[in-house]
């Protein structure tokens, strides 16, 4: 009996030195565990020195990115070539207020091939020409409304091409202008001049789509008349150009753009030269908005593809009761205003909206109810009158920053024919009927009753 329980004491120790030993295993392992997650970290970092990675930040190659500049971007003298344009595009599409002023970016070259749609094997030489095209060609940036005062620089200060991608840093004179996009500023889809072949392209879209966000306020068309000299300096287009013939601005640039921008973009445009004498000197672009069309044909196939969040019922009986409430009155929705004409909705003029539109205007009315409102046709005559007194201001303004400081010849005054400036315009009725202010060797002249096409006729500078 003493022998056995001897022998079960010293089982019990052998079981007990066991446990010790598998105690220490477990340290063991436990200790190798972290031996190896430090050896493994350390490593990283040794790949990460030998390899010159950094802590860059990655551009995102994504057609739905918004492009934002500044207006005194969009009016920068640059030329660069299609590819050169649309990696800086990307580029700006990515940049964040957040941005430090010494971040650096890296994309990938892989990334921007698909982006752009290119299946040439020679994309990394390619590449390597736009970033030589960013680096080569500086751009002059207006500092002030006189074009006086204008900031040379770089698009980017230095680049580094490495194993299929690139990292840059934007110049440091250069990013506030791209992180500080407060107002006044283009915006755009970058899907837009993906597609464009020229660089003339993409900068015409750029300048028209800036002359169309300003005149949206008011319509969605825009029209502008340029000079032909000052469009040159603003696409940087050689002397060596003429206007006309095969190889001048219209057919090679405007009529180019033309095609492209209503195949691929979201505006479309037409010009109207202007002569003075035979010479072509003045061009008048109408810029036209595409997206209010395509939203159109949009909502009305979703409303007859996708189930509607009212019933044609509800509908119907909505559309009666306006129809009763609203006879003989104004019915108004946000800054909106129409009449009825047995059973039809006009505009304030009296025409009768074709029936996209109408289709359009009852859906809107029905998805805002709350915001309909109906008052008695008394009220038509105020809001006429804001209406065109607004549209009257617009044209003044505009009128003023197409003309003031332009030079005059032939100017009728006392009985003599004078050479003078204009300085400001007054009375502005209309733009065929308004005063002009010239100043003649030191004087000031009042020439009422001018127009436009007056005006035109006796310019022989546009420069300011």
């Amino acid at each position: 009996m003493g022998l056995n329980k001897t022998k079960v004491g010293l089982n019990k120790t052998k079981v007990g030195l066991n446990k010790t030993k598998v105690g220490l295993n477990k340290t063991k392992v436990g200790l190798n565990k972290t031996y190896f997650k430090n050896l493994l970290f350390f490593n990283v970092l040794i790949i990460i020195f030998k390899k010159g990675l950094t802590m860059a930040k990655l551009i995102k190659a994504n057609g739905d990115l918004i492009i934002k500049k500044p207006e005194n971007l969009v009016k920068a003298r640059y030329k660069l070539s299609p590819l050169a344009i649309k990696f800086l595009s990307t580029i700006i599409a990515n940049l964040k207020r957040s941005d430090d002023i010494n971040e650096e970016y890296v994309i990938r070259v892989q990334d921007f091939k698909e982006l752009t749609g290119q299946k040439t094997k020679r994309i990394y030489e390619l590449i390597e020409e736009a970033l030589e095209d960013l680096l080569k060609n500086p751009l002059k940036i207006p500092l002030d409304k006189e074009q006086t005062k204008f900031l040379m620089t770089n698009w980017v200060s230095s680049a580094i091409y490495d194993a299929g991608q690139v990292s840059f840093l934007v110049d440091k004179r250069l990013k506030p202008f791209l992180l500080e996009v407060k107002e006044k500023f283009l915006k755009y889809k970058l899907e837009n001049i993906l597609p464009l072949r020229s660089s003339y392209s993409i900068r015409l879209y750029e300048i028209l789509k800036d002359w169309l966000e300003i005149s949206k306020r008011y319509n969605n068309k825009a029209e502008k008349i340029i000079k032909v000299d000052e469009l040159r300096e603003m696409l940087e287009v050689p002397r060596s150009y003429p206007y006309g013939g095969t190889s001048g601005i219209k057919q090679r640039i405007i009529i180019k753009a033309q095609e492209e921008l209503a195949k691929h973009t979201d505006l479309t445009f037409d010009f109207e030269e202007i002569k003075t004498g035979r010479k072509v000197t003045h061009i008048k672009f109408l810029v036209i908005d595409k997206s209010k069309k395509e939203k159109k044909k949009e909502l009305r196939n979703n409303s007859q593809n996708k189930q509607e969040d009212y019933s044609k019922k509800n509908f119907s009986t909505f559309k009666k009761e306006i129809l009763e409430k609203a006879q003989d009155k104004i019915i108004a929705i946000e800054n909106n205003y129409y009449l009825l004409d047995k059973g039809l909705l006009t505009d304030l003029d009296g025409k009768i909206l074709n029936k996209e539109d109408a289709w359009e205007t009852w859906n809107r009315l029905y998805k805002n109810k709350d915001k309909v409102k109906i008052f008695e046709k008394e009220k038509l005559k105020d809001i006429e009158k804001e209406r065109k007194e607004k549209v009257k201001q617009f044209e003044l303004e505009q009128l003023k920053k197409e003309w003031l400081g332009v030079v005059l010849e032939d100017l009728h005054i006392n009985g003599n024919f004078y050479t003078g400036q204009i300085v400001d315009i007054e009375d502005f009725k209309s733009i065929n009927n308004f005063s002009v202010i010239t100043k003649v060797k030191d004087k000031f002249y009042n020439i009422p009753n001018v127009s436009l096409n007056w005006l035109r006729s006796h310019a022989i500078i546009r420069d300011k």
